[in-house]
C-alpha cells in the first residue's frame, strides 16, 4: 500500500459529522513566489514575525503591499508605528554609524 492510499484510508475511517467549516476569513486565489534572501536576513524576518506574532508570510506581504503602495503613488506616505519601533530603529542606526 502506498503513503498516498495509507493517508486516503485513514481520511475515510475519521467520522466528519461534527467537522465545522471555516469561514471566518475566506481566503482568494494565492500565488506561491521564491525568493532568495541571506541567512543574516532570513533570521531578522522570522524574529519579526515572532515579535509580531504572525506568520514570515503575512510579515513578507505587508512589507511587499507598503512597499508597491509607496511606489504606485510615486510619493512618500504618512506612517504610524509604535513608539518602541522607532526606538528600536534609531538605536540600529546608532550602533550602525559607530
Amino acid at each position: 500500500m502506498s503513503t498516498f492510499d495509507e493517508a486516503n484510508a485513514a481520511l475515510e475511517n475519521r467520522d466528519w459529522s461534527t467537522a465545522q467549516i471555516d469561514t471566518a476569513r475566506p481566503r482568494g486565489v494565492s500565488i506561491v513566489h521564491s525568493t532568495r534572501m541571506s541567512h543574516h536576513l532570513t533570521e531578522r524576518l522570522f524574529a519579526e514575525a515572532q515579535r509580531r506574532d504572525v506568520t514570515p508570510s503575512e510579515l513578507i506581504r505587508e512589507y511587499v503591499e507598503a512597499g508597491l503602495s509607496t511606489a504606485e503613488s510615486g510619493k512618500e506616505e504618512t506612517v504610524t508605528i509604535r513608539v518602541a519601533d522607532l526606538h528600536r530603529a534609531i538605536d540600529t542606526a546608532v550602533k550602525r554609524a559607530a
